[in-house]
């Protein structure tokens, strides 16, 4: 159980934004690094949707031993997600498992509303804010003139726009 405390406590600390996952994940003690950082990945990716299934099942609030939501996370991702809880048996670990068959049935219901047809449809790929981040060409003139360029880039699907536009 002491690994799922581990990587509760190591996306706390990503929350407070104490660092960036890869800087977080190398102050983990070398023992359970690997899999402690494949579990938070894992759980990151599939974040919001976790975050729904534990809001919809009401359980922090009915579980008083389950005390934060990235505990939560952590073992209700590997319930769902990666075939079972790995920790031996105890009040937490029996406190997500009554609540089973509630997850089980809220994350199908989740999976038909988004659509998806597999778990890993529902995984959280590419950052949003991503797509805002404006994108700027240098055209070497010696090689060819702005207007070609322009046009070359235009033809390959790509718009021009004013740097100073908001969308």
């Amino acid at each position: 159980m002491n690994f799922y405390f581990e990587a509760a406590k190591t996306l706390d600390r990503l929350d407070l934004k104490q660092g960036s996952i890869k800087g977080v994940l190398a102050t983990l003690p070398e023992k359970n690094r690997k899999r402690t950082a494949a579990l938070v990945i894992e759980t990151l990716k599939y974040k919001s949707v976790l975050t729904d299934l534990i809001n919809q099942a009401k359980l922090l609030k009915e579980e008083r031993k389950i005390t934060s939501l990235n505990l939560a996370l952590v073992l209700v991702h590997d319930l769902l997600l990666s075939g079972g809880i790995q920790a031996g048996d105890g009040p937490i670990k029996q406190a997500v498992l009554r609540h089973k068959t509630r997850l089980h049935g809220e994350f199908q219901k989740v999976k038909i509303k988004r659509g998806a047809t597999a778990n890993t449809d529902l995984a959280q790929t590419g950052d949003q804010r991503a797509a805002h981040i404006p994108r700027y060409v240098r055209v070497n003139t010696l090689a060819w003139s702005r207007d070609e360029a322009v046009r070359s880039l235009i033809s390959r699907g790509f718009t021009l726009s004013d740097p100073f536009e908001s969308e």
